[in-house]
């Protein structure tokens, strides 16, 4: 048997630190693949939760919209509840006269600006008076 020497004695040291080199290089690029693949899946569950989060927020977009509408009719509905109780009353039986003129003209396909002249009011009361007289009929 041969008398192990320096030389053998730096080689095997040369080994070692090659074989101990390349398993630490492999470790760690199997830690950085699943770091890579972790990165992937967290970056798709964020893209999914800010597509959700865009579409929530239009929903709520569109409830606002929707809500504040909404508002906006019950105002106006509660606004014109005194008006049209007082259509209906029976101590205002009579109907004024320029509704009554309104009603006939309309009745005679007569423009809201013909009417509006006629009775040399605004068109915006005549558009008014027509809507409530197609109300009543």
């Amino acid at each position: 048997m041969e008398p192990i020497t320096s030389t053998t004695i730096l080689f095997s040291l040369f080994f070692l630190f090659i074989v101990a080199t390349l398993l630490t290089t492999l470790a760690l690029k199997k830690k950085k693949d699943l770091l890579m693949q972790k990165l992937m899946d967290a970056n798709d569950f964020f893209d999914q939760i800010r597509e959700e989060l865009k579409e929530l927020q239009e929903k709520h977009e569109k409830d606002k919209q929707f809500h504040k509408r909404l508002s906006v009719a019950e105002l106006t509905t509660h606004l014109q509840k005194p008006r049209l109780s007082a259509q209906t009353s029976p101590v205002h039986t009579s109907t004024p006269e320029k509704y009554r003129l309104v009603y006939t003209l309309t009745r005679k396909n007569m423009h809201i600006d013909e009417i509006a002249s006629f009775l040399s009011i605004s068109i915006q009361e005549a558009q008014q008076l027509v809507t409530l007289s197609k109300l009543v009929q």
